[in-house]
């Protein structure tokens, strides 16, 4: 394996990293404000929001945010922020 090779490997890797997505389930009241306090903490949090739906169900709006992957450690913030918030009942999360 030459020096180049190691390079090219290099690049396939950020590559790859760089394609790793994050998805966020967050299940909340369906009130007027639900999804803007959701965006809010993404935004707050400085996420990449690649891909958003969000969907009543009931009394309840379900959201689906898929993010660029910043690591397990920041994952486990936005997911405990968004669970803060007032009229969230529920998130869940993992790769897409």
């Amino acid at each position: 394996m030459s020096l180049g090779d190691v390079g090219e490997l290099k690049s396939e890797d950020d590559k790859l990293r760089e394609d790793r997505r994050r998805l966020f389930l967050v299940t909340a009241e369906d009130t007027p404000d639900a999804l803007m306090r959701v965006l809010g903490v993404a935004s707050v949090q400085q996420v990449r929001l690649r891909a958003l739906t969000a969907q009543p169900e009931g009394a309840a709006i379900s959201i689906r945010l898929e993010i660029d992957d910043q690591g397990d450690d920041r994952a486990q913030v936005l997911a405990a922020r968004l669970a803060s918030v007032p009229v969230v009942r529920g998130v869940g999360h993992g790769w897409r």
